[in-house]
């Protein structure tokens, strides 16, 4: 039986997995407490005034025996939510993956990673400063986390939405990234609504989350802290995914063999000017498979 062709083909290691790496460590930190937390009987700490709960925060957990489990993924995890924002920037500024076509998008990037580092600066706090020794700091650091995290996402979202929004600039061949007459009906702007749901989500979820904190009912609290940890892996995927294209490219230069209008290249200099000079025959029988990822912008940021 002969093997289908693959709908995409892409370089496996690559940019694309830096966002994927830190989902690993920040969902594997999770698991693993949740599992501690049951293999020791689902225990009510000392430190909680014996009040029942199930389950217990996060913190509580984190606060025990296992704080350098809490703090080393934390920080870790941290490294790569920031440098996959880092990537972003540098791949658009590159030219590697969708440049930015607005003056604006550059601004939000930078002021996406600088929150993104005071955010991520809140959980490694959070973890160092246990609730049990500094509960103050310790929910102070909380808020700042999720503060920050939120002001990151708006300004990289923000990003994805004028992409969206401005069809007529965007860089990718359009029969592959627009699929109807419609101004919306483009993949950037579908990846926008994705993100904008997710953050909805994550917005109601954190203010359940702080609701019935206020009201004592740590139960109910520490249901949505699990269930908003759990789904800030996520955006992890989302942000691979707005990575992979980089992925791609590299694929299709490496292997021509695949692509016939890579065959008589010598270098990457030689590839990137032929896809910025759209260097596709309009008599051509490739497949859609075989244009490129994006060309260059014809109307450069200002």
């Amino acid at each position: 039986m002969a093997r289908s062709k693959p709908i995409v083909r892409f370089q496996v290691i690559h940019y694309y997995l830096i966002p994927l790496v830190a989902l690993v460590v920040w969902w594997g930190m999770l698991i693993a407490m949740l599992a501690v937390w049951g293999a020791q009987g689902r225990p009510i700490y000392s430190f909680m005034n014996g009040e029942y709960q199930n389950p217990v925060y996060i913190s509580d957990i984190g606060a025990t025996n296992i704080q350098p489990l809490f703090i080393s993924c934390s920080g870790f995890q941290a490294i790569f939510f920031v440098g996959t924002l880092v990537m972003g920037f540098y791949l658009r500024k590159v030219k590697k993956i969708q440049p930015y076509i607005d003056k604006h998008q550059p601004r939000l990037a930078i002021a996406s990673i600088i929150c993104a580092i005071i955010g991520q600066l809140g959980i490694l706090f959070v973890a160092i400063f246990n609730t049990r020794d500094f509960h103050s700091v310790h929910l102070s650091m909380v808020g700042i986390f999720i503060a920050f995290c939120f002001f990151a996402c708006v300004c990289d979202f923000a990003i994805s939405c004028i992409f969206g929004l401005n069809p007529s600039k965007l860089d990718p061949v359009h029969d592959q990234v627009i699929f109807g007459k419609n101004r919306l009906a483009n993949l950037y702007f579908i990846a926008f609504i994705m993100k904008l749901i997710w953050l909805c989500c994550a917005l109601a979820f954190a203010i359940c989350f702080g609701t019935y904190m206020r009201q004592d009912r740590d139960s109910k609290s520490a249901v949505f802290e699990w269930l908003i940890s759990f789904w800030y892996g996520l955006l992890l995927v989302i942000w691979s995914i707005d990575l992979l294209p980089s992925a791609i490219r590299k694929y299709r230069y490496k292997h021509p063999e695949h692509y016939p209008r890579y065959q008589n290249l010598q270098d990457s200099s030689q590839w990137e000017k032929d896809i910025r000079n759209h260097g596709i025959d309009n008599n051509s029988t490739m497949s859609m498979d075989d244009h490129p990822t994006y060309v260059a912008s014809v109307n450069p940021v200002v």
